[in-house]
């Protein structure tokens, strides 16, 4: 999955002291039930990070045509470049989960 970044959600991941690199593990390693679709095209996962940091990622996907081309890494646009109706992933939230959180995901994988 190809990422966009850019201050805007790079300083919202920040301020809740989640890095980019976190963040998208939490999306590549989803697991069912995830990601789960939260309406206005959000997707939303739980899951653990490679230091077993629990956490919920929210992304969108964009249209490569909707991405500013400075967002994404040049490899990856190279990438892009032999799949135009790939999307790209937007993570707009990112936060630890909370106690009663973990109490569902533990809840889930029983």
């Amino acid at each position: 999955m190809i990422f966009a970044w850019d201050v805007e959600n790079l300083d919202h991941l920040a301020k809740h002291d989640v890095t980019a690199s976190e963040a998208e593990f939490v999306v590549v390693n989803a697991t069912s039930p995830f990601p789960q679709h939260v309406g206005d095209g959000k997707r939303r996962v739980w899951g653990e990070t490679a230091a077993r940091r629990m956490l919920q990622v929210i992304y969108v996907l964009k249209d490569q045509d909707d991405v500013a081309f400075e967002a994404v890494d040049p490899l990856d646009w190279a990438v892009l470049e032999t799949k135009p109706a790939a999307k790209i992933a937007r993570i707009i939230h990112a936060m630890e989960l909370t106690p009663d959180m973990k109490r569902q995901m533990r809840r889930r994988r029983k």
